[in-house]
């Protein structure tokens, strides 16, 4: 699969990468799984994770470069993917806590709250909803979230606070 493919990759076009993602897919997609469950523990995360790996590496292959794609792309891929699932998790448990649930104790309730935090943002005006999710999905400052908004500082931290007694009304009701 490697240097003397890409000119038959590039001869085949379209064809040719689904052909090489194809079996890509066949020869590491276990290992990538494995490798991932190993870490995550869960059946829903590894096949999530894999499917995040399959879906970066139909990118790449559609790019300049396709035979960058092999099993250590590939795995060091879904380590890095892993970490970003991590982060989301640690992310929603800390917005969850900060607008006023309780910490989640097992994949079953991390998948409850998931769903309680989007309701109660889905319940937010879109102004409250994302100052809410500038300043503690994507952690920005206040200052930051004010420059976004284009509003004053003093404005960014009013809104901040009817959208949190907002989430936390919103949150307690669900």
């Amino acid at each position: 699969m490697h240097g003397s493919t890409t000119g038959m990759i590039d001869e085949l076009g379209t064809e040719g990468r689904h052909a090489r993602l194809s079996a890509l897919f066949d020869a590491w997609s276990a290992d990538v799984h494995g490798f991932v469950l190993a870490r995550a523990g869960s059946h829903a995360t590894a096949q999530d994770v894999t499917a995040e790996v399959f879906l970066a590496a139909a990118r790449a292959i559609g790019g300049d470069d396709p035979d960058q794609v092999t099993r250590s792309w590939l795995l060091t891929t879904a380590r890095r993917r892993l970490i970003d699932h991590w982060r989301r998790q640690r992310t929603q448990r800390n917005v969850a806590e900060r607008m006023g649930g309780e910490r989640p104790t097992s994949d079953a309730a991390v998948d409850v709250d998931r769903e309680r935090v989007r309701s109660a943002l889905a319940s937010l005006s879109h102004g409250q909803r994302l100052a809410l999710t500038m300043r503690y999905m994507d952690d920005h400052s206040v200052a930051e979230v004010a420059d976004e908004l284009d509003v004053s500082y003093p404005a960014a931290e009013s809104l901040l606070a009817r959208a949190r007694r907002s989430f936390r009304r919103a949150w307690e009701g669900t």
